[in-house]
């Protein structure tokens, strides 16, 4: 009967110290990795907008504060509302997830909750075009060029990741000097060491045309020098007026495989600057080489590229 009763208090015992332990973990519930909550949110969404509403068990009046982010000030809080702050932390390129741990207290009892925020991958090309542009974009085949707004363009070039300008620099686009024409009917390359990297997508380009109604241009490039083995990237640009044009490529899948050169063969006019740190060549017709040079001045033409694939 003792050896009986020793046995019934070792269990009695066990069985406390198991409820004890199990009491100190339900203490510890409330650790990050049980309350991960994923959240799908698509890429390059506006500050401001939301991203979830918080609910937690706590009881009173409560308080919310971000206590760690993947990304600073990509996420804010507005009372118990989490909403986009830095939208360019949204960037699939760069971030495929973000996580966002939020801490909530009503004075005595507190809750964490993390968040984990897997962003969805959209074309960005077509995240920064806007209104009609980013319809003729949607409407497009692969390979045309398509008309866009100097807005667009410069969206492109701020908010794309890894960009780089060739042919003209802004500098020699938008100084001083005046607009001078150049007679159409031939290609041109300028030859101010402005080039195209190796390993870059070429998906954007603007230049300054002359004459309005402006038809059958051909953006080039060589990746050979400034002179030779200039050949066509997609189709024709599409017909626009004098003044800057600007336009994007759609559908770019192959990479430069060496250091390029930006051309350009103009049916009508294009403009151009005085410019003593460069000169441009020539040749006649929609051609390859390009045997002529006119030394001091700049043709007014630009080309962005990027070493990521970022769209569809």
């Amino acid at each position: 009967m003792k050896t009986q009763f020793i046995y019934q208090l070792c269990f009695v015992i066990c069985f406390a110290l198991l409820v004890s332990c199990s009491s100190e973990d339900d203490g510890n519930s409330n650790d990050p990795s049980d309350n991960l909550i994923t959240i799908n949110i698509a890429e390059y969404p506006s500050s401001g907008d939301l991203i979830t509403t918080i609910n937690s068990g706590l009881e009173g009046n409560l308080n919310y504060s971000i206590t760690f982010e993947t990304s600073s000030q990509a996420a804010i809080l507005n009372g118990n509302e989490l909403r986009v702050g830095d939208w360019l932390a949204f960037d699939y390129e760069t971030n495929e997830n973000l996580f966002v741990t939020v801490d909530v207290s009503n004075g005595e009892s507190f809750e964490t909750i993390e968040y984990k925020l897997d962003i969805t991958d959209v074309d960005d090309i077509w995240a920064f075009l806007n209104g009609n542009t980013r319809t003729a974009y949607e409407d497009a085949s692969p390979g045309e060029w398509v008309w866009i707004t100097e807005n667009d363009y410069n969206n492109l070039f701020n908010y794309l990741a890894e960009t780089s300008k060739s042919g003209a620099s802004d500098n020699q686009l938008f100084n001083n000097n005046s607009v001078q024409q150049v007679q159409g009917g031939k290609t041109f390359a300028n030859t101010n060491q402005n080039s195209m990297p190796e390993d870059h997508y070429f998906f954007a380009f603007k230049y300054y045309s002359w004459s309005s109604n402006a038809t059958s241009n051909r953006v080039k490039l060589s990746e050979t020098s400034t002179e030779s083995s200039f050949s066509s990237i997609g189709e024709i640009l599409p017909e626009h007026d004098d003044g800057f044009n600007h336009f994007v490529l759609k559908g770019v899948n192959t990479k430069t495989m060496s250091e390029a050169y930006l051309g350009l063969y103009v049916s009508l006019k294009i403009g151009a600057k005085d410019d003593n740190a460069s000169s441009y060549n020539h040749g006649e017709g929609n051609t390859a080489t390009l045997d002529d040079n006119v030394l001091g001045k700049v043709l007014l033409q630009q080309g962005l590229s990027t070493s990521l694939k970022q769209w569809d």
